[in-house]
């Protein structure tokens, strides 16, 4: 929606499309309403939305409407929420190679996991994508995937027992030698 002011506001009916689809609205655990296809990585990890979380699910909207299919695919929403969380998306181009580098570009930027690497206002990006003669083309490179939550987390408890058991060794060990010394 346009709104009085000249800004756009992204909204959502959260109306399922079809049974068993994964176009369904999310609550999950906070106040975070919105489509998971749609929503900014910040918006999913339960951070307040912001102007680039809008600008994330405008970009998002062009490149399903420019591919055929959103980003992100899985096999559930909780696969696809992961990977808006971890990954930066495929490039368009690998989808879409007629595509002009210099839209591909816009939309790569508005699509990015990183916040700060979006554009900064909704402005900015209307006029790329109004003056895409001006638009200098760069190659897109996404940024290296991290880790989910869930797996950081298993990562941190699996190095913390590692580290348990390697005190449990040590100090079986040195009461070994303790003992042996003793006789």
């Amino acid at each position: 929606m346009i709104l009085e002011d000249g800004s756009i506001k992204i909204i959502d009916f959260g109306v399922a499309l079809l049974e068993g689809a994964r176009r369904v609205t999310w609550r999950g655990l906070s106040g975070t309403v919105g489509t998971p296809d749609y929503m900014a990585p910040e918006q999913l990890r339960g951070e307040r939305g912001m102007v680039g979380s809008d600008i994330y699910a405008v970009g998002v909207i062009l490149y399903e409407m420019l591919c055929g299919h959103t980003p992100f695919e899985g096999e559930n929403i909780f696969a696809v929420m992961n990977q808006h969380v971890s990954q930066d998306p495929p490039s368009i181009l690998q989808c879409n190679p007629s595509l002009s580098p210099a839209l591909a570009t816009v939309v790569m930027r508005a699509i990015r996991r990183d916040p700060q690497k979006r554009y900064k206002s909704m402005r900015d990006m209307m006029h790329d994508l109004r003056h895409l003669d001006d638009v200098v083309p760069t190659d897109y490179s996404p940024d290296v995937p991290k880790a989910g939550g869930r797996y950081r987390r298993a990562i941190l408890l699996t190095l913390i027992i590692i580290a348990i058991c390697l005190l449990i060794i040590a100090f079986g060990v040195l009461a070994q030698f303790a003992h042996s010394a003793i006789r």
